[in-house]
């Protein structure tokens, strides 16, 4: 390729393809326009532009109006996503040797935290559907965990789901709130939620402790954008701050965070966009419903796939997930011949991503595409999945990766320890851990496709 980065992004974002997929700006200037050369605004830390590590002015007064807006006690901008966040917030409220209770669907980015603090994971398996789509925390789940761990003192849980599932937030802070226990919820794709009712309650809004959002993923905002908010008396802010610095660049991209600004501004006067948006994705879901041979996952999908008796509003309609089999196939089709750029797929689904950027003739083309396709492409048996996989810890995370490895192929790794996490991206959930026992299960789980990637075991 004699093309540079710039030269081939700049091909690609005008090609003319349409972004299902984050960032939530959906590349749309009428909800994210720097109206002058970005090359202008790019500054460090000089006496007028204040500093991140230590805000006093500008930078501070966005975290105000940041706190304000999503009803936080503090609010904190992040110019390295909701990785940093998640960091910061876990190793905030767990040292070397205490217990946290945590999802085992959580992202990457919890499992390092973890591996950085030293602390103790308990683990809470989420219910799994028949397509392989991990479900919510149940809280009866974590009211067990702290009854045998009752020394634990933080809870991780990831609401929404990447594919849009809420667990019940309010209850969880109960359990957890009765064992002086701090609360983490990664509301990475969450951030929409505070601003129409027709989006689930936000987790800040529901009694978390800690909550971290990326801005990114569901605003308009630039890549990388994300808040980290506190609340209540149980989080120690002074000790978020102490790791947030550690995490977080002392070079932080002020383009990044006058992005978070240029969001928040909108945020401020944002309803009739929302209501429009709600409506219009009220009408996509019920266009969708009655299409033959699709799918959406819904509050109904969960009460039939999860067993959970919903008394609170578990599900996130923004996400556009479509349930049939040939997911990866349907992709491609909605890539190549009609021009839609999905955020992911997998074997049983396709997930769209919207947000209050996208555009009406967006939503439009969707359905004509996804019509089409119902029409021309018969239904198939999906491949079914089993429970989510529970491997056994042979060795730390840490001392995984300081062992001696081989490299093999995943399909020879089954009874080995790896050397790695195996982390199907998007959305960056590990099915296994370094220093875990590889099992038939977890190949399983992964599919044929993976079975001639290499991985590092331990020797």
């Amino acid at each position: 390729m004699d093309k540079n980065l710039y030269e081939y992004l700049k091909i690609y974002g005008e090609s003319g393809i349409y972004p299902f997929h984050m960032p939530g700006h959906k590349r749309n200037r009428d909800f994210l326009d720097f109206d002058t050369d970005i090359v202008n605004i790019d500054f460090t830390e000089v006496s007028a532009t204040d500093n991140l590590q230590n805000p006093t002015g500008i930078l501070l007064e966005a975290q105000k109006k940041a706190a304000k807006l999503f009803g936080s006690d503090e609010s904190y901008l992040l110019a390295n996503g909701s990785t940093g966040g998640i960091l910061a917030a876990i190793m905030s409220a767990v040292n070397n040797r205490q217990k946290i209770i945590m999802g085992r669907s959580s992202h990457m980015s919890a499992f390092s935290a973890v591996n950085l603090s030293g602390a103790v994971p308990v683990y809470i398996y989420p219910p799994v559907s028949e397509e392989g789509i991990a479900g919510p925390v149940n809280p009866e789940d974590i009211e067990t965990a702290f009854k045998e761990n009752p020394e634990a003192t933080a809870v991780f849980v990831t609401s929404p789901t990447y594919e849009g599932i809420v667990s019940d937030i309010r209850a969880i802070v109960r359990i957890a709130h009765n064992y002086n226990a701090v609360v983490i919820v990664d509301e990475a794709h969450g951030a929409h939620f505070n601003f129409h009712e027709g989006f689930p309650e936000s987790a800040v809004l529901s009694g978390a402790d800690i909550v971290i959002q990326s801005l990114h993923k569901t605003l308009p905002s630039l890549t990388q954008t994300a808040l980290l908010h506190t609340r209540g008396s149980l989080c120690d802010n002074r000790r978020i701050r102490v790791f947030l610095n550690m995490v977080n660049s002392s070079s932080p991209s002020y383009i990044l965070m006058a992005s978070i600004g240029k969001c928040l501004d909108f945020l401020e006067n944002s309803r009739p966009y929302f209501d429009e948006y709600i409506s219009r994705l009220e009408n996509l879901r019920k266009l969708i419903n009655e299409l033959n041979n699709f799918n959406l996952v819904d509050e109904n999908y969960m009460r039939e796939n999860y067993k959970i008796d919903l008394n609170y509003n578990g599900y996130d309609v923004s996400k556009i997930v479509l349930i049939r089999a040939g997911g990866k196939s349907i992709d491609k089709r909605l890539e190549t011949e009609y021009k839609l750029q999905m955020e992911a797929s997998a074997e049983n689904h396709v997930l769209a991503m919207t947000s209050v950027a996208d555009s009406g003739e967006g939503f439009v083309k969707l359905i004509a595409a996804l019509e089409k396709i119902d029409k021309e492409t018969p239904k198939e048996e999906i491949r079914k999945y089993g429970a989510y996989p529970k491997l056994k810890a042979a060795i730390t995370q840490k001392q995984a990766a300081f062992s001696p490895v081989k490299k093999v192929k995943l399909v020879d790794s089954c009874g080995l320890i790896a050397a790695e996490a195996i982390t199907p991206y998007p959305p960056g959930v590990p099915i296994v851990l370094a220093g875990e026992i590889i099992t038939e299960e977890a190949l399983n789980w992964l599919g044929a496709e993976y079975m001639m990637k290499d991985i590092y075991v331990v020797l």
